[in-house]
């Protein structure tokens, strides 16, 4: 079972974006993907060149949907029904997946409900004020530094801004090791929504893409994938 939890403190930080974009890139390494978009605003779709008019199959641990740049994509309302949301994911997992979790900035329940299950858990955050004061807000009952299943992404860096340095910096120096990578900001990502093109269509050459190309290989070493998706065997 390879469970990943995406989430924030804080929406507008591209939760959505690293979903979409970490899934395609397993897919592309030979891992049997699923991603699944949990939040309301159903904005997963976008990412991978489909219309907002467009549907994704609801979440069914047996479904098999055409998949699309080698990534099943589900839609699941954990607000109806948490616990039915979360055993249908856990049955997916338990095929030999790899399931990508969209939770967005809610979802604080199904979280709790996954988290024992979870690989890993990758909370995004944004080189902002507001971004950092949202670490507090992570864990209810936790300390950042003792949630030993999580990790962060800081998005949308721009080195050319003092501001976006400082607190990369200091992110890194909090974190250590719970920083997984920094993924610059690109315009491109947001041009490739506006033309419904995946970004690797519209912009082969985005800095976002390599970013996102090099977090994916930690991703892969902090959860210890195989080329077939399974976790390694700790004896091995």
């Amino acid at each position: 079972m390879t469970m990943i939890l995406m989430r924030s403190p804080k929406g507008g930080v591209g939760t959505t974006f690293l979903t979409a974009r970490l899934a395609i890139a397993l897919a592309g390494r030979g891992h049997d993907v699923s991603a699944v978009d949990c939040t309301t605003q159903e904005a997963l779709k976008l990412y991978f060149g489909l219309s907002p008019a467009q549907t994704l199959e609801m979440l069914d641990a047996d479904a098999t949907p055409d998949a699309i740049a080698g990534v099943e994509l589900f839609q699941a309302y954990p607000e109806q029904d948490v616990e039915h949301v979360a055993d249908q994911l856990l049955a997916r997992c338990a095929k030999g997946k790899v399931c990508l979790v969209d939770l967005g900035t809610a979802g604080a329940q199904l979280r709790d409900r996954l988290l024992p299950h979870a690989a890993l858990e990758i909370c995004t955050l944004a080189p902002s004020p507001l971004a950092l004061a949202s670490l507090t807000k992570v864990d209810a009952l936790t300390s950042v530094l003792s949630l030993t299943r999580t990790a962060f992404v800081l998005n949308q860096m721009d080195d050319r801004r003092r501001l976006s340095n400082d607190i990369h910096k200091l992110v890194r120096t909090l974190l250590g090791d719970q920083l997984l990578g920094t993924v610059r900001r690109d315009e491109a990502v947001m041009e490739a929504l506006a033309a419904m093109k995946p970004l690797a269509t519209f912009a082969p050459a985005s800095a976002a893409l390599t970013d996102v190309e090099k977090l994916t290989e930690t991703v892969i070493a902090r959860c210890g994938l195989t080329p077939g998706g399974r976790l390694q065997d700790a004896a091995a």
